[in-house]
C-alpha cells in the first residue's frame, strides 16, 4: 500500500486501528459523517490504564518539573534555577539534543553589535499576521515580540562566555519586488567542530546541560516519561510523571510548582499527521519524536491547537540558490519534464509546490553560465563578501564528482554534470523529448523576457544555452510538523473550554498556534529562536518567580 492509499483508509476509517468503525458509546458505524466522526477516536487520543502505585519504585520530587532535553527545556530549566527555584529535568533521550542551529530574535544586542540595523516591529508583525493567514495566537507572537531581545542576548551571553562564535545568517533580501524578504536577526553560534552557519545548537544544549548541573538541577536521561498525574480524576492539578527507566523500573516524578512540557514534535507519529496534518502525510521523511508528550497531555485533558491542519516545516533540496532562504530560481520539472510553477519562491513555498507534483519529483536545470547570470551568491554568513560565481562553479563540480548528500536526515540529494541536455535527462530519469522541448520553449522567454507560462519577473529569467549542464533532484524534507496543544500567553495548555489545565505548561514545538498553513522561513529560525528560547526562558524565569 503506498501513502496516498494508507492516507485515504485512515481518514476513511476514521480511528486507527483499535477503534475503527466503533463510536465511543460503542454502538456501530456504518459511514463517516461529520456526526460519527466527532464520536470516534484515533487510538493515541485513547489514555492506557494509569501506572499502578505498587510499580513505582521511587519518588523525586522538585518545584519544576521539566520532560524534555532539547533546546527549550534546557532553556527553561537555566532560567528557573537562577531565579532560585529547585528543578528536575527528565528526558527519553541519552543526553541533550539538538540539530540546527537558527535562533531569529527581534533587536538584539547582539544584532546591533554585528551592525544589523533594528526595524519597525510593528510594520515586520503586521506582514507576519498576513503571511500566516492569522491562523496563529497573536498573544503569544507579541510575547516573543516584547521578549526574545532579552531571552536571545541572555543566551549569546552564556555561549560567547564559553568561548563560543555568534554568527548572524544573511537573510534574503528581494532586490526588485520586495515580495520575498526574510527578516534579519537569525543568530547563531560556531566553535569547536562545529564551523557551519546555523548549525550549532548542539552547541548550546550542552552547554546548557553543565550550567543546568552545576547550578545544582537534576537531570535524568534514558527516563521515558509516560503518564502524567492529574488530582481529582483529572480535574484538577497536574502534580507529576510517571517515568520508565533504561531498566524498565518506574519512578514518579514531581513538580510542586509546575509540570513543563517540552517533547518536540509528533511527526513520527503517521496517526497523529494523518488527523492533524494529513496533507503533509505523503512527505514520509523528517521529523524527530512521536508525539509523546501531545498524547500524555491529551490524555489529561489539555485541548487540541485551533489552527488545523499544523503546519509541517517544509523545504525544497533541490538547485543551487543565490540567496539565503531563497529557492532554486532558475527552470524546475517534474517527473514529466514538464515546468510547474512560478520557480520565484522561497525555499520553504518551494518545497511545498513540490510536494504537489506527481511522486513528489522535482529537477532543477542549469547551465554554467547560470553562475554569472544569478550572481550576487550572498555569504551564508552576515557581513562576509559575496561568493563568487567561480567559486561557486567549483562547489557544483565537487558535489556532481562527490556521493549524494543527505544532512540532518534529509532526503538524499543527487546533482549531476553532463555535456548535453539529453546526458543530463537520462541522469535524472526524465524524457529526454519532453525535456528538450520545455528547455526551448523557456529560453524563449528568457529572450522575449516574458514568462507566458507562469509570469516570473524578467531578472530570474535565466537560459540554458551552453554546456556543461547540472541537475539536481530530492524530495522535499519536512523537518518537523509544528504545533500541539494549546496554551495560553503564560503557556499553560488549556482544556477545551480554554481553561487552564493548572500545574501544566507546554514550550518549544509542542506549543500549538504559532504557523498557520506552513513554517515558511520568512522569519529563518522562528521555531528555535521563539517557540524554545524566549518560551523556555519566560516560562522557566515566571514559574520560579511566582508570576504565573
Amino acid at each position: 500500500m503506498n501513502r496516498r492509499d494508507f492516507l485515504k483508509g485512515t481518514l476513511a476509517v476514521g480511528a486507527a486501528g483499535a477503534l475503527a468503525g466503533c463510536a465511543s458509546n460503542g454502538s456501530t458505524v456504518e459511514a463517516l459523517t461529520a456526526e460519527t466522526a466527532a464520536e470516534l477516536k484515533w487510538a493515541f487520543e485513547i489514555p492506557p490504564d494509569p501506572i499502578p502505585e505498587s510499580d513505582i519504585t521511587q519518588t523525586i520530587e522538585a518545584e519544576i518539573l521539566i520532560i524534555g532535553a532539547g533546546a527549550s527545556g534546557l532553556v527553561c530549566a537555566n532560567a528557573a534555577l537562577e531565579n532560585g527555584a529547585a528543578v528536575v529535568l527528565i528526558a527519553s533521550s541519552d543526553g541533550p539534543v539538538a540539530r540546527g542551529g537558527s535562533n531569529f530574535g527581534i533587536n538584539t544586542q547582539a544584532a546591533r553589535r554585528a551592525g544589523i540595523p533594528d526595524y519597525d516591529v510593528s510594520t515586520a508583525f503586521k506582514r507576519r499576521m498576513r503571511d500566516n493567514m492569522f491562523r496563529i495566537d497573536q498573544d503569544k507572537w507579541w510575547l516573543f515580540a516584547h521578549r526574545s531581545a532579552e531571552a536571545l542576548d541572555w543566551l549569546d551571553a552564556k555561549m560567547t562566555a564559553a568561548g563560543y562564535t555568534t554568527t548572524f545568517e544573511y537573510n534574503y533580501t528581494d532586490p526588485d519586488e520586495g515580495v520575498l524578504d526574510t527578516l534579519p536577526g537569525t543568530l547563531g553560534w560556531v566553535g569547536g567542530d562545529i564551523q557551519g552557519i546555523g548549525m550549532g545548537e548542539p552547541l548550546v544544549v550542552n552547554l546548557l546541560r553543565e550550567s543546568a548541573e552545576g547550578a545544582g538541577g537534576q537531570l535524568f536521561f534514558n527516563m521515558k516519561a509516560e503518564q502524567l498525574i492529574r488530582e481529582d480524576n483529572n480535574k484538577g492539578r497536574v502534580t507529576a510523571a510517571v517515568a520508565r527507566g533504561a531498566d524498565g523500573k518506574y519512578v514518579k516524578y514531581i513538580g510542586t510548582k509546575a509540570v513543563v512540557l517540552a517533547t518536540g514534535d509528533f511527526t513520527l507519529d503517521k496517526d497523529m499527521l494523518a488527523k492533524y496534518s494529513p496533507w503533509s502525510l505523503e512527505i514520509d521523511n523528517g521529523g524527530v519524536y512521536p508525539g509523546d508528550g501531545h498524547k500524555m497531555g491529551l490524555w489529561v485533558g489539555a485541548a487540541w491547537q485551533k489552527s488545523v491542519p499544523n503546519a509541517p516545516m517544509v523545504i525544497s533540496m533541490v538547485g543551487s540558490s543565490p540567496g539565503n532562504g531563497l529557492g532554486f530560481p532558475g527552470l524546475l520539472v517534474n517527473k514529466y519534464a514538464q515546468r510547474y510553477c512560478n520557480e520565484d519562491n522561497l525555499g520553504s513555498f518551494a518545497g511545498i509546490v513540490q510536494a504537489r507534483q506527481p511522486e513528489l519529483k522535482a529537477c532543477a536545470i542549469w547551465d554554467t553560465a547560470y553562475a554569472e547570470k544569478a550572481a550576487p551568491w550572498s555569504p551564508a554568513n552576515y557581513g562576509e563578501p559575496d561568493r563568487a560565481p567561480a567559486q561557486v562553479v567549483a562547489g557544483w563540480d565537487a558535489q556532481a564528482a562527490a556521493e549524494p548528500m543527505s544532512v540532518l536526515g534529509s532526503p538524499t540529494m543527487y546533482l549531476y554534470k553532463a555535456d548535453t541536455l539529453e546526458e543530463l535527462a537520462n541522469k535524472l530519469d526524465l524524457p529526454a523529448d519532453a525535456l528538450l522541448e520545455t528547455v526551448a520553449r523557456y529560453n524563449g522567454y528568457c529572450r522575449t523576457g516574458v514568462d507566458e507560462e507562469f509570469g516570473k519577473r524578467s531578472a530570474r529569467l535565466y537560459s540554458i544555452e551552453s554546456g556543461p549542464f547540472y541537475g539536481s533532484t530530492a524530495l522535499p524534507w519536512k523537518l518537523i510538523t509544528t504545533g500541539g496543544l494549546r496554551t495560553n500567553v503564560k503557556l499553560q495548555v488549556l482544556d477545551t473550554n480554554d481553561e487552564v489545565i493548572p500545574g501544566l505548561y507546554a514550550i518549544g514545538t509542542i506549543a500549538g498556534d504559532m504557523y498557520g498553513s506552513c513554517y515558511d522561513f520568512i522569519s529563518p529560525g522562528f521555531n528555535l529562536g521563539a517557540n524554545c528560547t524566549t518560551f523556555g526562558y519566560v516560562v522557566g524565569q515566571s514559574i520560579a518567580q511566582g508570576s504565573v
